[in-house]
């Protein structure tokens, strides 16, 4: 397996490519589409499914032309699938232009598996940012979306956001993985389940 970070995302959000023989799988669409298929070029793969970790335009904005330039299936978590046509589930609607997305994505619940050649992409729910964020588990990686950052989580402020809802996707969760995981979030550096562990100011937020 090789992994392909596409950083320059609207909100300076973070797309992933994850690679296997000469297919791949997308890590979100918020990364323009004409820098996504030149990584794709550069790693000589063709990508064959988008995974959405949540339904925040910032995550999502290229979902249209990612999938029509490529052909690749798009898959969501279902809580999360109302964010395809309702601009303001998906937050567009409060953040400049009002947008909606015109392609089927297939949904996804927790224990959901995809496949990548011998790989398996293991759907972990983790509501709190949104109601349908999830993270995906590919062996000892992790791709967390905007569940949990370098040192941080993501906002519950937001429409439809609960920090009960997050502070439990990650402390009783994600926090339970094997500390050596390494985690790749939606914005930010990657960093490790241990190193969240013991820094994450998750464990002491007062809101709890």
């Amino acid at each position: 397996m090789r992994i392909k970070t596409i950083t320059g995302g609207m909100f300076d959000s973070c797309a992933y490519l994850i690679c296997e023989g000469n297919k791949a799988v997308l890590i979100d669409a918020g990364v323009k589409s004409e820098k996504v298929i030149e990584a794709a070029a550069d790693m000589k793969v063709d990508i064959e499914k988008i995974i959405l970790t949540h339904g925040h335009i910032d995550h999502i904005v290229e979902l249209d032309s990612i999938a029509e330039k490529t052909g690749a299936r798009a898959y969501i978590h279902i809580n999360d699938e109302p964010s395809l046509t309702d601009a303001g589930y998906n937050v567009s609607a409060y953040a400049f232009k009002a947008q909606t997305f015109n392609t089927q994505c297939e949904v996804l619940r927790d224990g959901s598996i995809l496949r990548l050649g011998e790989l398996e992409l293991k759907v972990i729910h983790t509501p709190g940012h949104t109601p349908g964020s999830i993270c995906i588990q590919v062996n000892n990686e992790l791709f967390s979306g905007d569940t949990l950052f370098n040192s941080g989580y993501g906002r519950v402020d937001l429409p439809n956001g609960s920090f009960e809802d997050i502070y439990a996707s990650i402390v009783d969760q994600l926090f339970n993985l094997p500390g050596e995981t390494r985690v790749y979030p939606g914005h930010g550096r990657p960093t490790t389940i241990e190193d969240e562990k013991m820094t994450n100011p998750i464990k002491h937020a007062i809101e709890w």
